[in-house]
């Protein structure tokens, strides 16, 4: 059997990816603000939380400098600003040519990953994770 050359890629914040989760968790404060409206007026002062609610979203959605290697048998994912690495067990949750979001295990860790932040690896990338066999990580 062919093994899959290995790959490193450098993950690093993307304010695309945290400005549509920010996007996205204003719209669903938005619309529990309209249902709690609806059902009490007095409620119409929960609107003031829709910024604050889309500055959190915006901060936990930044992804941390990390590197995510595979080593021709297994990813590894180094720990935020270190050279320590962890075995992990990846996933691809979402897949859209450009954009990839990905489950790291054990964890859970999510790693967003776009096309214009990699672009030397990301066929090989993508390659690497739809053919590399999945391996169990003891956690």
């Amino acid at each position: 059997m062919r093994r899959t050359p290995p790959v490193v890629v450098h993950l690093r914040p993307d304010p695309r990816v945290q400005a549509v989760v920010a996007v996205l968790a204003a719209l669903a404060a938005l619309g529990l603000c309209a249902w709690a409206i609806d059902h009490d007026r007095a409620a119409v002062t929960l609107l003031l939380s829709l910024p604050l609610v889309a500055i959190w979203a915006w901060r936990q959605a930044a992804v941390l400098p990390r590197r995510l290697r595979w080593d021709g048998e297994a990813w590894w994912l180094s720990a935020p600003g270190a050279d320590e690495e962890t075995l992990v067990r990846l996933d691809v949750v979402i897949d859209l040519d450009h954009w990839l979001l990905l489950h790291a295990s054990p964890g859970p860790r999510w790693l967003p990953l776009a096309r214009h932040q990699q672009p030397a690896t990301w066929g090989a990338l993508r390659a690497t994770l739809h053919a590399a066999p999945a391996r169990a990580v003891d956690a």
